[in-house]
């Protein structure tokens, strides 16, 4: 299966902030959406992306300062690892596990397509392996049938 296929059927949103707002403000949209990543946007393209890990590291950097005085832009991972829409979902759960993250943007056509999470990566391949399974008994129960036969 591919990434364009895997976003059809999963949500896929993302939602962005710009690189100056505050992390105070990005732990409320993140709230808000119910969502755990932000892409973080600057002159209308991507610059990064927010998780509560970036939420976690602000306190490790900043310690005693309020999140409402330190921008997106100082704590936010710069460095995307994104998938794209011909990867095939197999390739995109590696890259997820190789670079140990959990959030994964779509990148087609040098824009933002989509957001996969590592939860809709393990759905489609828990999917993928109950299905086969199925498969599988049927078969064996078949092999059974001409056995008696």
């Amino acid at each position: 299966m591919k990434v364009r296929d895997l976003l059809k059927t999963c949500s896929g949103s993302f939602h962005t902030l710009e690189g100056d707002q505050t992390v105070e403000q990005a732990v409320q949209l993140m709230s808000g959406h119910s969502v755990s990543a932000l892409v973080v946007m600057g002159e209308g393209i991507s610059q990064g992306i927010f998780t509560e890990r970036d939420l976690v590291r602000c306190h490790i950097l900043f310690p005693g300062r309020e999140i409402h005085t330190i921008p997106v832009q100082a704590v936010m991972t710069s460095k995307l690892i994104v998938a794209e829409p011909g990867d095939t979902v197999d390739d995109a759960m590696g890259m997820m596990i190789k670079a140990r993250v959990r959030h994964l943007p779509v990148v087609g056509k040098q824009q933002i397509m989509g957001m996969l999470c590592l939860t809709d990566l393990v759905k489609n391949h828990v999917g993928a392996l109950t299905q086969e399974l199925h498969y599988l008994k049927d078969y064996i129960s078949d092999l059974q049938d001409a056995a008696h036969d």
